[in-house]
């Protein structure tokens, strides 16, 4: 009865992994889109939203992250980064050369108005970079780290590809267009990710005034300045804005409210008239995201530890037909506000058809997603709930079994009693032959005998006739 009730309940989980994905999970579940859908109008090309609040940075919502998309002064982030890198005192100075000015002649770049001979520290000219988006500060920093702008175009490319970009090639340090100078929002993600880890960095880039020369220099993100009314965003942190008419707007900013911290990547967006008024859409996107995220989503945990999510099979098991797999810890991860826990489902990731005893209670099997309205919102590893010991006679038994079980051996099986019946049925036939044999030759030695018999009496018969001896 035990063992019936076990392969019921293996067959009614293998149907329901079976038929679930094509039922509950939809058939396209991924994230191409991210965790969720923003509801809002998004106006740019191409968008990510990220958590800042967990060390895997989920992407909450996103739209063509890995489609290329010319960056502009976005650049200008892997420019202060292989700065920092390469330099260890911020202090050191350095002259502004006239190539570094001529290089931008005629391009209408957006320049601090540094002048050949001028001496300033790395730092001033990172501020500068980073604040202003002065190109021509770009184009003294390259020279003071690398010797050439070349030179320095190839680290930053290599740093890129370091840090996993793909989809990255640049040919400048400020981003002035070319078409062999592209990006992809994806690979920004990663870029300001690992910027943000450098403590100099964010000070720099989320500075909002800085003062140069007698000149107050505001950031190029007017979501940090209040007299900006339009784009002001009372949450939001840096870090670098770009433009170009290729490029379209484009700006990657953080913003932090309530505890929660998100990151924006918005590239390629449009102007439009909005309340009567020419709007650079970068901001407005960067802005509703933000509101979006801290209106509509909160942390909750989604699973507890210990919650029974599948069974699988186990072979060669000790008093155990099945074992549980149970998730490994809590799970807490952003869900809507208003989320209905029952809506919460588990899909194991390639659970094993059946495992082997003995097998150790906690021990990882397999991971499972976390789904919420047709999207993997987390994952969590899947363990045993309990030990089962090793079964020494099953496991002789069961080997013996699958051992006669392969088809070679048995056809070898086959051949071998084949032989046996056939090596039978020849002895037999030789038997058969033999006791023939000895019977013809018994029979004659019988005759033999008996003629023997035959021929000693007549000869004694003969002799009886004679005559009497003559007397002499």
């Amino acid at each position: 009865m035990k063992k019936l009730i076990s392969v019921v309940l293996s067959f009614t989980i293998l149907l329901l992994t079976l038929l679930l994905p094509l039922g509950a999970y939809g058939k396209d579940l991924n994230n191409d889109e991210g965790m969720y859908a923003i509801t809002e109008e998004i106006y740019a090309d191409a968008y990510m939203l990220v958590s800042l609040d967990d060390d895997s940075y989920p992407v909450i919502a996103q739209k063509n992250k890995d489609k290329r998309k010319f960056p502009a002064s976005l650049t200008k982030i892997v420019t202060a980064m292989v700065t920092l890198n390469n330099v260890k005192d911020l202090q050191a100075k350095t002259t502004v050369s006239k190539g570094a000015i001529n290089a931008l002649s005629g391009t209408g770049a957006q320049v601090a108005g540094l002048k050949p001979g001028e001496e300033l520290t790395i730092e001033q000219l990172l501020y500068l970079t980073m604040v202003h988006s002065a190109c021509d500060a770009c184009q003294v920093l390259g020279e003071y780290v690398a010797g050439t702008v070349q030179e320095f175009v190839k680290m930053m490319n290599n740093w890129c590809i370091a840090i996993g970009c793909t989809g990255t090639n640049f040919v400048n340090p400020d981003g002035l267009h070319d078409p062999n100078h592209y990006t992809t929002a994806a690979d920004m993600e990663l870029i300001t990710l690992e910027a943000l880890k450098n403590e100099t960095f964010v000070k720099i880039a989320t500075t909002q005034l800085y003062e140069y020369n007698d000149y107050t220099f505001i950031h190029t993100n007017f979501m940090l300045d209040k007299y900006h009314v339009t784009y002001y965003y009372p949450y939001a942190q840096g870090i670098k804005t770009g433009s170009t008419s290729e490029a379209g707007y484009c700006v990657i900013t953080k913003a932090s409210k309530n505890g929660y911290n998100y990151l924006a990547i918005v590239m390629d967006a449009p102007v439009k008239k909005l309340n009567g008024y020419d709007t650079k859409c970068s901001f407005i996107d960067a802005a509703t995201m933000f509101d979006w995220a801290f209106d509509s989503l909160k942390y909750s945990t989604v699973v507890r530890a210990n919650d029974v999510v599948t069974e699988v099979p186990i072979i060669n098991g000790k008093d155990a037909d099945t074992v549980q797999l149970i998730a490994e810890k809590d799970v807490t991860t952003l869900v809507p506000v208003a989320l209905d826990p029952s809506a919460v489902m588990l899909k194991p990731i390639d659970p094993p058809e059946q495992l082997e005893a003995p097998i150790t209670q906690g021990t990882k099997v397999c991971e499972a997603d976390i789904i919420y309205a047709n999207k993997i919102i987390a994952r969590v590893n899947l363990v045993a709930a309990k030990s089962v010991e090793l079964s020494t006679f099953l496991k002789i038994y069961n080997a013996v079994r699958d051992f006669l079980g392969q088809k070679t051996v048995l056809a070898v099986l086959v051949l071998l009693i084949c032989g046996v019946i056939l090596y039978i049925i020849i002895f037999a036939i030789r038997m058969s032959k033999a006791k023939k044999r000895a019977a013809a030759k018994r029979r004659r030695r019988e005759e033999l005998d008996e003629q023997m018999s035959r021929n000693i009496r007549q000869s004694r018969r003969g002799s009886d006739d004679l005559p009497p001896p003559k007397r002499k």
